[in-house]
C-alpha cells in the first residue's frame, strides 16, 4: 500500500508520469462514471495546478435551480498517483481508502461528492447503451491491460472477502467483532451521539428537508426518544411485561421504558464498555430492582420473556446465523409473545452479491457486519414466528447520520486528543457520509419488524 507520494512534485519524472499515465486514468475514471449524466464535477490537482471538468455544466445549471442537492462539486486530489493506485486496484473500497489516507478532499461536503456519483450511476444505468463499432484489433491493447487489472482486482477482492469470512459471528467471533467497534471508547462515542447515547436510526417528527448543520443537534435527542416511545407503542408495553433487549447498547431504551412503564427489563450486551455505562445509568436512576444488565451473548440467555426487542443488533448476526438468531428469539418468547426488530436491510436485488463480497464498511468499520434482506429475515423465521407489521424508516437515517457527522467534524480536536489518529478520524468521516448518502438514495433501508409467536 502506498502511504507517501513517491515522486517530488516538481521533478520531471513526476510530471511525465502525471501527464502520460495518471491524468489520463483520472479522466477515464470520471468520464466512465459521469458520461452523459447531467452532473458537474471539477477535479483539481493542486500540486501541479491542473484542473479537469466532467459532466454537462449547462444541464447542471438548470437542475441546480431546483435543489441545493445538485450543485456542482469540486474534488481536490492531493496525491494523484496514490489515488489512481487505490481506485485502479479496488474501485469498491479504494475510494474510501484514498480518503482515509488524505489522497483527496472535497471543497464542500463528502456527501455532495458521493451523491453526485450515485446520481450519475443511476442516470447512466437507465440510459440507452450506445453500440461501439471499433474493431476488436484496435481494442486489443486496452483489452490486455483490462484483463491484467481485472485479475489483480479479483485477487484483492478474494482477500477482502476472506478477511470478512474470518470475522464470522460465532460466540468467540462475535465477542471480538463487537469489541473492535463498540469498545473503541465511551468518551469517543459521547462526542458524536446525543445525550441518550443512542447509536441507531432516530425517527424525526418531520424529516429535515434542508442540509443538516450542527445547529440542528437539538433534534437528535428528541428523535431518538420518539423512536423508543414508538417501539413501546408497537409492542403494547405494560407494567406487567418481562422484556429482553438483545443488544442493549448504553442502556437508554431500558431506562426510558422502565421509567415510563415500570416493567422488568433484562438487557444483553457483549461490549464491556457499553456494559459499564449501562450499569452506571441503571444505578444513577435507582432502577436496580427493575433492570438487569448482563454481559452475555444472546445465545446463552435462558429465561422466558413476554416481549423481546433488538434495535439494529441483527447486523451483527451474519447470514449463516440468522436461523439460530430467530430460533433463540422463539425459545426465549412465551407463546403469544411479541418481538420487535429494527434492522438495516439490503435490497433483495443486490443481496446475493452483497453477502458474497466485502466493502468499506465491512472491512474498516463493522468487522463481521452484515445487512440482511427482508426476504432473508422471513426465510429464517421458524414456523411459530410470524411477521405482523413492517415499518420502513430508512429516510430518517440520513439526517441521523448527518447529525453524527457534524458532531464528529466539530469535535475533531477532542477526538485526536483522546489518542485517535487523523486517519481514524477521516475513516469515520467517510463512514458517516457514505451511509448517509446510501440511505438518502434508498440503496439501503431500515425496517422495523413486529413479530408474534403463536400460542
Amino acid at each position: 500500500m502506498i502511504s507517501k507520494q513517491i515522486y517530488y512534485y516538481g521533478s520531471d519524472l513526476y510530471q511525465v508520469i502525471l501527464r502520460i499515465l495518471v491524468i489520463p486514468l483520472i479522466k477515464r475514471y470520471f468520464n466512465g462514471i459521469i458520461r452523459n449524466a447531467p452532473e458537474s464535477l471539477t477535479v483539481f490537482l493542486p500540486n501541479v495546478n491542473c484542473k479537469l471538468h466532467f459532466g454537462d455544466g449547462d444541464k447542471q445549471a438548470i437542475r441546480s435551480n431546483k435543489s441545493d442537492d445538485t450543485l456542482p462539486v469540486t474534488l481536490l486530489i492531493h496525491r494523484p498517483i496514490n489515488f489512481c493506485f487505490r481506485i485502479l486496484l479496488d474501485p469498491k473500497i479504494g475510494l474510501g481508502e484514498a480518503y482515509m489516507f488524505e489522497d483527496w478532499d472535497v471543497k464542500s461536503r463528502i456527501q455532495d461528492f458521493l451523491t453526485l456519483l450515485i446520481r450519475a450511476k443511476r442516470y447512466n444505468n437507465s440510459a440507452k447503451k450506445v453500440k461501439r463499432s471499433n474493431s476488436w484489433l484496435k481494442k486489443l491493447p486496452s483489452l490486455l491491460i483490462y484483463l491484467i487489472i481485472q485479475s489483480i482486482r479479483s485477487v484483492i477482492s478474494f482477500i477482502n472477502v476472506l478477511q470478512h469470512y474470518c470475522h464470522a459471528n460465532s460466540l468467540n467471533g462475535s465477542a471480538k467483532n463487537i469489541h473492535d467497534h463498540y469498545d473503541l471508547g465511551n468518551d469517543m462515542f459521547s462526542l458524536f451521539l446525543d445525550p441518550t447515547m443512542t447509536y441507531s436510526c432516530a425517527t424525526f417528527k418531520a424529516i429535515p428537508s434542508h442540509a443538516i448543520t450542527r445547529s440542528d443537534s437539538k433534534l437528535l435527542e428528541e428523535a431518538q426518544t420518539r423512536k423508543y416511545d414508538q417501539i413501546f407503542h408497537e409492542i403494547n408495553l405494560t407494567s406487567d411485561d418481562r422484556i429482553l433487549e438483545i443488544g442493549c447498547g448504553w442502556g437508554a431504551c431500558a431506562v426510558r421504558a422502565v421509567k415510563c412503564f415500570g416493567c422488568r427489563w433484562t438487557g444483553l450486551t457483549i461490549s464491556a464498555e457499553q456494559f459499564k455505562i449501562a450499569q452506571r445509568r441503571m444505578e444513577d436512576n435507582e432502577l436496580q430492582d427493575k433492570i438487569n444488565i448482563k454481559l452475555l451473548d444472546y445465545r446463552l440467555e435462558n429465561d422466558i420473556y413476554d416481549k423481546i426487542i433488538a434495535i439494529e443488533m441483527i447486523e451483527a448476526v451474519g447470514h449463516e446465523y440468522l436461523p439460530q438468531f430467530f430460533g433463540t428469539i422463539s425459545d426465549r418468547l412465551r407463546p403469544g409473545g411479541k418481538a420487535f426488530l429494527q434492522a438495516i436491510t439490503c435490497p433483495e436485488l443486490n443481496y446475493e452479491r452483497y453477502r458474497r463480497s466485502s466493502d468499506f464498511i465491512k472491512k474498516y468499520i463493522f468487522p463481521g457486519g452484515h445487512m440482511p434482506s427482508e426476504r432473508a429475515i422471513r426465510e429464517a423465521l421458524p414456523p411459530e414466528l410470524s411477521i405482523t407489521k413492517t415499518i420502513h424508516i430508512g429516510q430518517h437515517y440520513a439526517p441521523t447520520l448527518d447529525l453524527w457527522y457534524c458532531a464528529w467534524i466539530e469535535h475533531e480536536e477532542e477526538i485526536l486528543k483522546l489518542g485517535y489518529s487523523r486517519r481514524f478520524h477521516r475513516k469515520w468521516q467517510f463512514y458517516f457520509a457514505l451511509c448517509s448518502t446510501l440511505f438518502r438514495y434508498s440503496h439501503i433501508d431500515t425496517v422495523q419488524i413486529l413479530i408474534e409467536k403463536s400460542m
